[in-house]
Parts: C-alpha cells; structure tokens; sequence
C-alpha cells in the first residue's frame, strides 16, 4: 500500500516552491531510504493550500506557530488519519522529515517492538517505534537535494546484542541497539510496573525518567510520551549546518481545483487544529 503525504503551508514565510523543493527531498528520501529498511511506501506532494489536499492525505502543515512547546508533532485527525504540524523555524525541513518519516512507521501511535530495556537490569520492555527520535538533532541529519533532513534508526536498532557490519541507523550515527545521542530520547512501556519510562540525553549525560501507569483515556502511547517531550524536544531545536538552503524560484502554476469532500476534510482538519491553540492559550 502507498500512502499519500500532502506537505502544506499556513505561513507566508513557507511559499509553494519551497514546499517543492522540500517535498522532492523528502519523496527521495522515503523510496530510496526508508522504503527498503522500513517496507513502507509513500509519495510526498506539496500543495499552496489545506483546501488543495485530496481527500485521503495525510497532511504536514507548516505553521507560524504550532500549539505545542515543540519543533513538529504527529497527531490522529477525528477519523483515524495521521496528520502532523511542523513550527516555522530556519530548520523546518529537517522537523518535516521527522513527523513525515515516524508518521509513515507507526500511523497509529502504538506501535511497538519487544526489546530490552534501555534501562539496565530492567529486562524485556515494548520500546515506543519513533525511528528519528534518538538521533534527532541537526547534526546527526543529512543532505538530500542539498536539504538537511533526518536521520532514522532502522529495524535492526532493536537488536539484543551489538553485531559488526549492522546499520543501525541510515547514517550510521547509532553505533549500536538502543542507543540514544546527544540531544535525543526513547520512550517504552514496562509490562511489570505497567509504567512508561523515558531516556533523555543532554550533553552525554543520561536522565531515567519513569513516567508511572498510562493513565485512563491516555489515547495513544505516542501522545502520552508526547506530552513530557514536546518542550524538551522544543530546547534542542538546531540551526542547520551552513549552506543547506532553500535556493529555488517561485512557481507561478497552481494546483487543479478541488471536489467539495475535500474541501469538507480540509475544513473539518481546520477546526481541529483551531481547537488545539484555543484549548492550549
């Protein structure tokens, strides 16, 4: 199955040809790169407004400011469908292959791998599949059509042991399973205590966080863990290296019009969001 990617611009800082350029990197990335570790496929088009994107998309939406204390987050619009919005910032192309690249691996919010614990002496545990979240800093990214975007632990970061020769990581920037760098987090549920824990690492040093009991209506896995991160994803935020810039022109063309249920779900997504910045003022 290919799932369809609709990355869109609510802020006249992002224009239609920079959502082009973008869309065409991270459509790279995704067939070349996460396709064959992942066995997930998808395209990834840009569109000059929300009213734009086909029904049955899954939109990343750019914004001037996104409700959260964080750089982007994935969320799961009314019916099910995944959506993600991405905070305007010198790097937002590397914050959408982020949402783009852990939306498409886990659509959900619940998915998880049995593994053990990046706790030592905690055992077996069901690690949270959020593949860019523990290399997620600027400088473990890399370049696709001269855009940074983000690097993403591959199947095999959930391995017992450490093995010569594995990937970890695309990058290779983790060396080994379960490693979290600089700057980067996991998350994973223990079935003894029944309680999340979280790992975070600043400055080479590791912080054990254990969250206590999913508590009930916690909605997914992904949005309880989400709410003790955002902000600290938020302070780690990186400016990307010199030189990857967005360099193209604007287009003039625009996108063919558009049916009403399309319109209808683009409009039903809107109050959603407008829901979340009241709510979060």
């Amino acid at each position: 199955m290919v799932n369809q990617v609709a990355l869109v611009s609510q802020t006249d800082s992002v224009s239609l040809s920079d959502l082009t350029l973008v869309s065409a990197a991270l459509q790279k990335q995704v067939t070349r790169d996460l396709t064959p570790l992942w066995n997930v496929e998808a395209s990834v088009d840009a569109f000059e407004s929300l009213d734009d994107v086909p029904l049955g998309y899954w939109p990343v939406i750019v914004m001037d400011q996104i409700p959260f204390e964080a750089g982007g987050i994935h969320l799961n619009q009314d019916n099910g469908q995944p959506y993600a919005l991405v905070n305007l910032s010198d790097d937002w192309p590397l914050t959408a292959s982020h949402e783009t690249l852990e939306m498409l691996v886990d659509p959900s919010g619940n998915r998880t791998v049995a593994s053990n614990s990046p706790k030592p002496a905690q055992g077996r545990v069901l690690i949270l599949v959020e593949v860019c979240d523990p290399s997620e800093e600027a400088r473990f990214g890399y370049t696709v059509n001269g855009i940074l975007v983000a690097d993403f632990y591959t199947p095999r970061f959930f391995d017992p042991v450490t093995s010569s020769g594995v990937q970890y990581s695309y990058t290779g920037a983790i060396a080994k399973p379960r490693q979290v760098l600089d700057g980067g987090y996991i998350s994973w549920w223990d079935p003894r205590t029944r309680h999340v824990f979280q790992l975070f690492v600043n400055r080479n040093q590791r912080q054990f966080i254990d969250r206590g009991p999913l508590p009930a209506g916690f909605g997914t896995l992904r949005s309880f863990a989400d709410r003790f991160t955002n902000q600290h994803r938020a302070k780690l935020s990186a400016k990307p290296p010199a030189g990857v810039m967005l360099t193209a022109a604007l287009r003039d063309s625009k996108p063919t019009a558009v049916d009403t249920s399309t319109t209808a779900a683009a409009e039903s997504l809107k109050k959603q969001i407008a829901t979340l910045i009241k709510a979060s003022k």
